[in-house]
Parts: C-alpha cells; sequence; structure tokens
C-alpha cells in the first residue's frame, strides 16, 4: 500500500448500475462503455501490473471511477481523462475519489502524450478499460510516442491481446505483434469474461502489460512494417517495392540478413524488420552522402 503521507482512503465506489441508475443514466454504446463491474477485479489488475507506488498514473478513460480509484490506493498521482461529460458529473457529485485523483475532460485519440509526458517529469505510466473500437488506433498512437511511454496496462477485446502476442507464422500476426513484439515485454495478466463488465459485451476480453523498451526505432519502421503487410497474399519483398527503394537493393539486403526471397510478410520474426530498417537507413544515408 502507498506511504499514509499521500494516501486518502475513500469508501470503495458503488458498483456501475447502481451507481448510473442513481443518475438516470444508462451506458453509451456510440462510446463503447463497458464498466467494470466488480472492484476486487480492478484492485488485482493494479497488483498484477506491479506499478511503481511513487509513479504517476494516467487513466485513459476514467468510466465511473472503479479502476481510478484501486489506482489512487496504489500510487502517489492519477490523471484520469474522460470524454463523457455525464460521466464526469458523476465523479465530481458522488466525490468518492481520493484527493491524489485529477479527473480532466479530454479525447484519448487527441492527447498530446509527448507534452503529456513533460508535464508529469517521466515516461508515461498508462491505464485503461478502453472501448474495442478504438484499440488498434490508439496502439499506433502509443507506437509512435513510444519515447514517451514507460508502461502501459490496458483492457482489451481478448482478441486484440491475442494478436498482439502472436508468434509469426500465426493467423493473427500482423502489423501490431510485430510492433509490440519490438517495443514492448508484452504479457497477458489475465482473461476476464463477459461477466466481469456492465452491460456485458457481447465477447471475452484480456488485460495486457506492455512495458516498453528503449528502442532506436529507424524514421521509417512503422511504414515499413505497414507496407510488408498491405498485401498479405504476395511475397515480402514485392510488397516492400512499394516504398520505392533503389532496383536491385531489396534482393541485396534480403541477401545479406539470409531471408528468403519468397518469404510473405506473416513468416518473418519481428526483429529481422528492425534490421530491414535498419539497413534500409543506412543504404539511404550512405547514397546521401555520395
Amino acid at each position: 500500500m502507498p506511504e499514509a503521507s499521500f494516501l486518502d482512503i475513500r469508501a470503495k465506489p458503488p458498483g456501475p448500475k447502481e451507481l448510473l441508475a442513481r443518475h438516470g443514466l444508462r451506458p453509451r454504446k456510440s462510446l463503447g462503455q463497458h464498466f467494470l463491474a466488480r472492484y476486487e477485479v480492478a484492485e488485482r489488475i493494479v497488483e498484477l501490473s506491479g506499478v511503481d507506488k511513487e509513479a504517476t498514473v494516467v487513466e485513459l478513460g476514467a468510466g465511473l471511477g472503479i479502476l481510478t480509484h484501486a489506482l489512487a490506493q496504489r500510487v502517489r498521482r492519477v490523471i484520469a481523462y474522460e470524454i463523457d461529460p455525464q460521466l464526469m458529473a458523476i465523479l465530481e457529485r458522488e466525490a468518492f475519489l481520493p484527493s491524489n485523483v485529477e479527473v480532466r475532460r479530454g479525447d484519448i485519440l487527441k492527447l498530446d502524450y509527448l507534452e503529456l509526458s513533460r508535464e508529469v517529469g517521466q515516461r508515461l505510466v498508462l491505464f485503461g478499460n478502453l472501448p474495442y473500437y478504438l484499440s488498434s488506433r490508439l496502439l499506433f498512437e502509443l507506437y509512435e510516442r513510444h519515447e514517451a511511454i514507460a508502461l502501459c496496462v490496458f483492457m482489451f477485446q481478448k482478441e486484440v491481446v491475442d494478436r498482439l502476442l502472436s508468434p509469426p507464422g500465426t493467423k493473427l500476426y500482423g502489423i501490431l505483434s510485430v510492433l509490440t513484439a519490438l517495443l514492448t515485454e508484452a504479457k497477458r495478466l489475465m482473461n476476464l469474461s463477459p461477466a466481469q463488465f456492465y452491460p456485458p459485451p457481447e465477447v471475452a476480453s484480456a488485460v495486457i502489460k506492455l512495458r516498453f523498451r528503449d528502442v532506436d526505432c529507424p524514421f521509417d519502421l512503422f511504414r515499413l512494417i505497414k507496407t510488408a503487410f498491405s498485401r498479405r497474399r504476395k511475397k515480402l519483398i514485392r510488397n516492400l517495392s512499394l516504398l520505392k527503394v533503389e532496383p536491385g537493393l531489396l534482393e541485396v539486403i534480403f541477401r545479406e540478413l539470409d531471408i528468403p526471397l519468397d518469404i510473405r510478410a506473416e513468416a518473418l520474426p519481428p526483429e529481422k524488420y528492425l534490421l530491414l530498417a535498419r539497413r534500409l537507413e543506412s543504404y539511404k544515408t550512405i547514397k546521401e552522402l555520395e
């Protein structure tokens, strides 16, 4: 538990069904709202995350405050973003969140994560029970800002977590699988049945922990990986020809890296993508110097 000097113990928040009914509201399908139903699950997620007690945590989507409250019992400070003004009003009226929580209105897809990192004075520690419809968009945004992020603990649709953890040669292996393996140490913390949420979603969920690595990413790494998977039935070298590199250069690099010329994108391990990007960058630099 956190030190008593900054711990502000408040009563546990009511369940989401009770809270919404109390204020005459329903979950908004347009925002993909499925709230954690049990406080004990939120406590378990925080415990399994191993988050540092001195950390400032940024929560993406405060919702009805169950995870927010559990985080606030563990860490020094919580900045919780919420886009729904009705939920923000509930959190303000009910006043069950401890004093080390600051709730801000904001769209998590429009946050400046680099600026937020500078504000808190550390690489970001992010938590969130995220709407399924924006999971991929958010991950791409965060991966492109990876230098500003230390840790993410997110609840996603289970299939999304399966995809993030998929190895080469499997059906789910794709762009996000490669980026996740290169940029993070990823671990599934738990699976969650629909019954753990209100209202229950139609699919199972999972919690994933992403601890970000210090990776020197070539400038074109993201474009290279997206191009590689742009046509899954084509050979990788055919897809990468869309990058408009010097004729014959791809064949040279493939041979240097011992990559078969007939390989497809889904069969190439993540580390080979990083080597490809670095080699392409080095050839580009050499050409510019000539």
